[in-house]
């Protein structure tokens, strides 16, 4: 089971580039279809390895909870995985995932939640059956949700005391204020601590119907005989008609924030968050260079600025995050709390310096494009390779194509690496200009609890 990792990859490849995936696959090799209950499909036979990889993708995140509800999502998710259905024990479901060799595990996110299984391909039935029962035939009792509700409320403690997941939640309720990605995906102590198995069932029916569901598998079979194994095991779940709630795009801030709290740590933690577009915006692939380049790599540009006459980071992540109806950009720092006040303003000067940084050699001129590194040329070798190296990924890429049936509702994309390829160093400064000269940075910065320190 995981969350929202700060600072990391997401849990599934970024939707474009499915379609450089798919333009690769022969038409012999991959099929979509919808079931008559409404469930979207989508096959991709994958012969290198002898598994079978199946992800139930809903659409159904921390952007559907109001705050009477907040941290419903994630309790659907604990109950899912380790209770019961109205067939089997929960203890039977993890007998049998056992006793098959299979990897069970499921992730709640902003937009969707995902229920994956991989199995040895000669498993792939019960891989199939078991992600039906346990989606589509939930049963929800009060002891059983008790027990759960005990282990949630421990983690959510545990996630308290992670500086930098903790200080992901204060920045998305500052980034998002007043729309729904505010609500943390990890959920209220208070709400997840008055949850009657009443209210839970009547928020899973409402949203675990096959209309508002995606269905990938990917692996080691043939797509006639997976289409008819498909059919018969998910055919028969009621299907009807289903509204899905509309949100607005998340807006710009009136004004940035800039927070500090305490907790029990012996380094600081610094994380930027900044406004940025959502999924299927145009400038997703810039950014998504420009994050490369600043941020992510061997050497990124940020963590040289910060490396100054002296070093004050000891480690830096950057990430940018497209969810459906907006985005953040999140940079993480690790320091010693002397250097957080001069890292603060380090890093605000770079970021507002990079709508005029040179990322090409075609930036420089005669001796000089000689030296230079090619900062643009490097980024795109390494999402290429991450690109490549996801492909090989049964169980990611199924969570993607999962993930891009519902995200996408049909749109046609243009192939991710062809996109990625047309970004200009030009389109690096439009793009760093557009989003990194504003003044709504949202920062947090976690000190150490240290009485009569002078917080810098």
């Amino acid at each position: 089971m995981s969350l929202r990792n700060p600072g990391a990859a997401a849990v599934v490849l970024a939707g474009t580039l499915l379609a450089s995936v798919l333009a690769r696959a022969s038409v012999e090799s991959a099929k979509s279809f919808v079931l008559d209950n409404g469930l979207r499909v989508w096959l991709l036979e994958k012969r290198n390895c002898p598994l079978v990889n199946v992800v139930v993708a809903v659409d159904l995140g921390a952007k559907d909870e109001t705050p009477d509800s907040r941290g419903l999502v994630h309790a659907l998710e604990h109950y899912i995985l380790f209770r019961g259905t109205e067939l089997r024990t929960g203890g039977q479901v993890s007998r049998e995932v056992r006793e098959h060799g299979a990897y069970f595990n499921a992730h709640t996110g902003e937009d969707l939640s995902w229920f994956e299984i991989s199995v040895p391909a000669e498993s792939a039935e019960f891989a199939l059956a078991n992600q039906r029962e346990i989606v589509f035939n939930l049963k929800i009792d009060q002891t059983e949700l008790d027990g759960e509700k005990a282990v949630i409320l421990e983690e959510l403690s545990q996630i308290e005391d992670d500086p930098f997941r903790y200080a992901t939640v204060l920045a998305y309720q500052n980034l998002f204020r007043g729309h729904p990605y505010e609500s943390p995906i990890y959920g209220n102590k208070a709400v997840i601590g008055g949850l009657s198995a009443a209210k839970l069932q009547e928020f899973y029916q409402r949203f675990f119907v096959p209309a508002n569901c995606s269905l990938a598998v990917v692996g080691d079979f043939s797509l006639e005989n997976m289409e008819g194994l498909v059919r018969r095991v998910f055919e028969g779940v009621r299907g009807g008609p289903f509204e899905r709630p509309k949100y607005e795009q998340a807006g710009r801030l009136s004004k940035g924030a800039d927070l500090q709290v305490e907790m029990d740590v012996q380094k600081s933690y610094l994380v930027f968050a900044l406004p940025a577009p959502g999924f299927n915006h145009p400038d997703e692939y810039a950014l998504d260079v420009l994050t490369e380049i600043l941020g992510r790599g061997v050497d990124p540009m940020l963590l040289s600025a910060l490396s100054g006459r002296r070093r004050l980071a000891e480690t830096l992540s950057m990430s940018y995050q497209a969810h459906r109806y907006g985005g953040a950009i999140l940079i993480y720092l690790t320091l010693d709390v002397g250097d957080v006040g001069l890292a603060k303003r380090t890093t605000t000067a770079f970021l507002k310096a990079a709508r005029e940084a040179s990322y090409s050699r075609d930036d420089y001129f005669g001796d000089e494009q000689l030296r230079a590194f090619d900062y643009l040329a490097g980024a795109k070798n390494q999402i290429r390779y991450r690109a490549f190296r996801a492909e090989e990924k049964g169980l990611s890429l199924a969570a993607s194509l999962a993930s891009f049936l519902l995200m996408t509702a049909g749109t046609a994309r243009p192939p991710y690496l062809d996109s990625i390829d047309k970004v200009k160093s030009g389109d690096l400064r439009k793009a760093a200009g557009k989003y990194f000269s504003r003044s709504d940075y949202v920062i947090i910065t976690i000190l150490p609890k240290k009485k009569g320190q002078r917080i810098p």
